[in-house]
């Protein structure tokens, strides 16, 4: 055990145990589990916890892509976690996109062994206050699923089935920011993301992150990072 991997499942169920600890956590699209009588939808951004011997159903789309940890010990923190299913930070997140990129090439044993080992120590940093109402996590998958989409609050109270109002002050509680700010900061983020690590043209990414108009994307991002991204890729 104590192995990191990326796993495909698909669309049929699937249930089984096994004699150690697993964490699945999403690197696109999401997995429909049940465990430990909990049902969730677990997406990019999440961690699921199935503990040794606990038996469990799950099924996702063919496409999606996760990595797993199987593990002989879990951490101490995740013992202690209200919920199997919790989120992870970003700075997790990041290293599991490394890690991504590293399992798709030939690691020697002391580069696999290190991976490992950080892995486990930015696992240790989780903690329960990362926990989100599954409402709210419903929209949060919508949202990173599809940045391209137009969304307007009533879309989003409509997958969390709440009124808007209710809505508004459940996303605050959940991510101290209003629904409107989180998604401009996914959109600006993966937009820099591309901007770095693409040759994809401006208006290209703008599109992608959901800003049909180039001149409105330049100016949202200038607004969030006081510079274009003309003056961004300029000194690359």
């Amino acid at each position: 055990m104590n192995s990191l991997s990326v796993r495909y499942y698909t669309r049929t169920i699937q249930s089984h145990q096994h004699d150690y600890h697993q964490l699945v956590l999403p690197l696109f699209g999401y997995i429909e589990i049940e465990v430990a009588n909990v049902a969730a939808r677990v997406g990019v951004g999440q961690c699921i916890v199935i503990k040794k011997k606990q038996l469990h159903a799950f099924k996702s789309d063919e496409n999606a892509r996760f990595i797993v940890a199987d593990l002989d010990n879990l951490p101490t923190n995740l013992l202690t976690m209200p919920s199997p299913c919790f989120t992870i930070d970003d700075k997790l997140m990041s290293y599991l996109n490394f890690i991504d990129k590293q399992l798709h090439s030939k690691a020697a044993d002391d580069e696999s062994h290190l991976a490992f080992e950080l892995f486990l120590l930015l696992l240790s940093q989780q903690t329960a206050g990362n926990y989100i109402d599954p409402r709210i996590n419903n929209v949060l998958l919508l949202l990173k699923n599809n940045l391209a989409n137009s969304y307007t609050l009533v879309d989003m109270a409509d997958t969390a089935c709440l009124s808007v109002t209710q809505f508004k002050t459940v996303f605050k509680q959940c991510l101290h920011t209003s629904p409107v700010r989180y998604l401009t900061r996914l959109r600006m983020e993966h937009a820099r993301s591309l901007l770095c690590n693409s040759d994809l043209p401006i208006a290209i990414i703008g599109q992608r992150v959901g800003y049909e108009d180039p001149s409105a994307f330049s100016r949202a991002f200038n607004l969030y990072y006081k510079q274009t991204p003309r003056e961004l890729k300029r000194h690359l």
